[in-house]
């Protein structure tokens, strides 16, 4: 199964994304961490819950949890960054090696996240729920 990835959120950038959510054709989320950006950018990723993803948002759990313990246990991808291409293949193991696990303890920042009010129509209902799947937002 190779798979080609697009990009939904970006939650950690330095030089290049660090940590992201992405989707593949099928729709399914996956989160995706940089192990190695030496000649092109290489990623680990594993298939995400929405559930899951919004307990590590809010400090819930840790990142190293998320990829020790994936929900779907054992499953693990390798994504290739190819230019603008993320291609995603399945990793050949059943657990991942040290070097490629992120450190105990990491949670993102909450201060860094920002809040945005937008007004929309209601008959654009339909680009509200797209950009509450693309970036996150929710409505209060």
């Amino acid at each position: 199964m190779t798979n080609e990835l697009r990009i939904d959120k970006i939650l950690d950038y330095y030089d290049e994304p660090q940590l992201f959510t992405a989707r593949d054709k099928f729709d399914a989320q996956y989160l995706c961490l940089l192990y190695d950006d030496n000649e092109a950018p290489k990623y680990t990723a594993v298939k995400i819950s929405n559930d899951k993803l919004t307990d590590f948002l809010t400090g819930k759990v840790d990142l190293q949890q998320l990829f020790v313990s994936p929900e779907v246990k054992g499953e693990y991808y390798d994504v290739d960054g190819h230019g603008d291409h993320l291609c995603i293949s399945p990793f050949p193991g059943n657990s991942l090696p040290e070097e490629r696990l992120p450190e105990k303890g990491y949670t993102l920042n909450n201060d860094s996240q920002e809040s945005i009010t937008v007004h929309l129509p209601v008959k654009d209902h339909g680009l509200f729920t797209e950009l509450v799947r693309k970036f996150g937002w929710a409505c209060m």
